[in-house]
């Protein structure tokens, strides 16, 4: 049987049954002087509102300390010991990426959809599960992969590697829930408490200067996460009662493509860049890792930009603002695109500078130019996929991100295996790493154009 048009919408998930389809939802429309009304787009509301400062500012914390604390190894740690603490870093990169496709993006589009709603607290018990699970078996498999290399500090790793994950899960689904404060306390406690335990902690050289360094940073996570629930005045939400579990099988299908398309990305992405530590070495992986540092006062406001933009994106689908949706894409992608050109421009004067005062000379003997160079190449393009991938996503179109991220993958292994195995500087396997990033920039705004031309149907409550 047909439903009729306004019939069908109630079962859409942004339809809010108390409120007649007139009645903007607060904070949606800004009265503006001159006729009529005109409705901003979702990132300028929030900045107005001060949400994006107040997540933009607990990016810039914790990633402040973050620069800190590698600056600090650099200088402290030879460069062997160095490029371990690197390595187990991207490792952590990568346990984020599984959880946020697994947990934290399923999470935050069903969470921005029922705001309000019963179902939004079956959502935070169900993901909030899943978050638990996911972070305990990467701690664990970090720990015992690391022991036979680091030793029992491997423990204070793999504990490092679950609890930033499972932080970064929940700072982005109290994006979504409206609590951006919350999320910029538990950042500042991050910051604070990591400072504060390197401090008093950090001390001694070589493994037990590295064991001390994963000690202080895992327990500065859980302290966050302790602050958060305080602040909400919750408690973590265990269960994987009948109801839960049928709330995974409900959407097991879109998870299953979720985990292709993470492990493909994690391939492409992450993937590469340890495949390239592993068959480099720590040692000549060390100056790589340390300009990769150099970058993150690049993608601290670019992170804080679209944890704060998939949400919005989500709730414009689902309510069929799909050009609303598109133009937010293409502004904030300008947007991106121009810093990323000043930084560089800014990095490639100031790195000859940097090298010698902050890295104290270590990497003297290498081309720190040409490394400068491709590591730019390589973030900028990275962050201009960004946007237009989290469009995907929150079309749960995880298909195609999947084929692109394969596609990508494989040409880069094609240019940076070789590269390496012929022995040739690791700086050279850049370009392996940045063929990869311009093939998965292509793919990802193809098939957003494609995917905004022809937008899917909204989709119904609990599913994906």
């Amino acid at each position: 049987m047909t439903v009729p048009g306004h019939r069908r919408r109630v079962h859409t998930e942004t339809v809010h049954t108390h409120m007649p389809d007139s009645m903007p939802r607060p904070g949606d429309w800004l009265r503006i002087p001159g006729p009529g009304r005109r409705r901003l787009p979702g990132p300028m509301r929030a900045v107005l509102s001060g949400r994006f400062a107040v997540i933009l500012s607990g990016e810039l914390i914790q990633s402040l300390f973050h620069f800190l604390l590698n600056i600090l190894l650099v200088r402290e740690l030879g460069a062997h010991d160095y490029g371990l603490f690197a390595i187990v870093f991207a490792v952590g990169a990568v346990g984020i990426t599984y959880i946020r496709a697994l947990v934290a993006v399923p999470a935050t589009i069903h969470v921005a959809r029922s705001l309000g709603r019963p179902a939004a607290l079956g959502y935070d018990v169900m993901f909030g599960s899943g978050a638990v699970l996911v972070s305990g078996v990467m701690a664990t498999g970090v720990g015992l992969v690391l022991i036979p290399v680091i030793g029992l500090g491997a423990l204070a790793a793999g504990a490092f590697v679950g609890l930033y994950a499972f932080r970064s899960y929940l700072r982005i689904v109290l994006l979504a829930r409206g609590r951006p404060r919350i999320a910029g306390l538990s950042d500042l406690v991050y910051a604070v408490c990591g400072g504060l335990l390197v401090a008093r902690w950090l001390n001694g050289e070589g493994t037990a200067l590295l064991d001390r360094a994963f000690a202080a940073i895992a327990l500065a996570h859980a302290i966050a996460i302790a602050v958060a629930y305080g602040a909400l005045r919750e408690r973590i939400r265990f269960s994987l009662h009948a109801r839960a579990r049928a709330r995974y099988r409900a959407i097991w299908r879109t998870l299953a493509w979720s985990l292709a398309g993470v492990t493909s990305l994690t391939v492409q992405g992450q993937g590469l860049t340890l495949l390239l530590a592993l068959l480099a070495g720590p040692a000549a992986y060390a100056p790589i890792a340390a300009t990769i540092v150099l970058y993150a006062p690049l993608r601290i406001p670019a992170s804080a930009l679209l944890n704060m933009i998939l949400p919005e994106i989500s709730r414009l689908l689902a309510a069929g603002q799909v050009d609303a949706a598109r133009r937010l894409v293409i502004r904030n992608g300008i947007l991106l695109g121009s810093a990323c050109l000043a930084y560089g421009a800014l990095m490639a004067a100031a790195l000859p500078l940097i090298e010698d005062i902050l890295f104290k000379g270590r990497f003297a003997d290498q081309p720190m130019g040409w490394i400068g160079l491709g590591v730019w190449a390589v973030v900028t393009v990275s962050l201009l996929y960004a946007i237009p991938r989290a469009y995907l996503e929150a079309s749960a179109a995880f298909r195609t991100i999947t084929a692109g991220a394969v596609a990508s993958a494989a040409l880069g292994m094609a240019v940076m295996v070789p590269v390496l195995l012929l022995m040739m500087p690791p700086a050279t396997a850049l370009v392996g790493l940045l063929s990869s990033e311009v093939a998965t920039l292509v793919w990802s705004v193809s098939a957003f154009r494609t995917l905004a031309r022809h937008p899917r149907p909204a989709r119904p409550v609990g599913v994906l």
